[in-house]
């Protein structure tokens, strides 16, 4: 999964993959990683950016 935000000719991104269910108590994936633009940027950029990785981290299968 990645989430992008610009400013401008600014970009802003997390990168990381999606939580998988493989059993009823074991999950795999939900790892992100943010660019050093993000990191040092706008704190709300960072909070807005967190809050999309989980409102979308879980995969259901639900196509």
């Amino acid at each position: 999964m990645k989430i992008i935000m610009h400013e401008g000719n600014k970009k802003y991104a997390v990168r990381g993959t999606s939580k998988i269910k493989i059993s009823d108590k074991d999950y795999s994936g939900g790892e992100y990683t943010m660019d050093e633009a993000l990191k040092t940027g706008p704190p709300v950029f960072k909070q807005y950016a967190l809050l999309l990785w989980e409102k979308n981290l879980l995969e259901t299968g639900d196509y």
